[in-house]
């Protein structure tokens, strides 16, 4: 397992996660534990790539030695599940923070200057890649207004050509009330590859 983040809980305890990603055919991309400074309880499970994007596909909650009893409610409601995600999501990827200079620059110059452009895989993807890498942990929001300004278009355009990336496979399909997307078929193949 490799060491992982330490995020702040509801009662600003410190918690550690720690991730392990998984190869294999099925479904599964790591495995995880989450444990509070408190030691009140340990929290193991599975993360999985589904067509919504990464879920948690089994949690288990153990009381920990600092534990009164066994396992409550509010133990269970303490579980971290979105800081886990984003724990997982970070390690899958490349370094979730966004270089300086990104590969696409001349694209992104060629479209800030000029008119209409065609959607094709050469934008979608750099729109995917962008908004995949705004999004991710530790980005502060507004991904949209960010792609508006590297593009110089409406916010509502970028909607739509992220709508769009999703169709094509760029992106995952959205959940609702979650910021963010996972990486689409297409741009994981260019993780694996090597962008071009």
């Amino acid at each position: 397992m490799t060491k992982g983040d330490v995020v702040t809980g509801a009662e600003r305890s410190k918690l550690t996660i720690r991730a392990s990603l998984t190869s294999g055919d099925g479904d599964m991309v790591a495995t995880f534990e989450c444990e509070p400074s408190s030691s009140e309880w340990l929290a193991t499970g599975d993360v999985s790539r589904k067509d919504q994007g990464l879920v948690i596909s089994r949690l288990e909650v153990r009381p920990g030695p600092n534990a009164a009893g066994g396992v409550t409610g509010g133990m269970v409601q303490k579980v971290p599940v979105g800081q886990i995600l984003r724990h997982v999501r970070a390690e899958l990827g490349p370094d979730s923070t966004p270089p300086a200079t990104l590969l696409d620059a001349d694209l992104v110059q060629r479209i800030r200057e000029g008119g209409r452009v065609s959607l094709d895989d050469e934008l979608l993807r750099a729109v995917a890649h962008r908004y995949w890498l705004y999004t991710g942990p530790g980005q502060p929001p507004g991904a949209v207004k960010r792609l508006a300004a590297d593009f110089n278009r409406p916010e509502e355009t970028i909607r739509t050509w992220v709508a769009r990336a999703r169709r094509e496979g760029w992106l995952g399909p959205s959940v609702k009330g979650r910021a963010g997307a996972e990486p689409g078929y297409k741009l994981r193949h260019e993780f694996e590859i090597g962008f071009r």
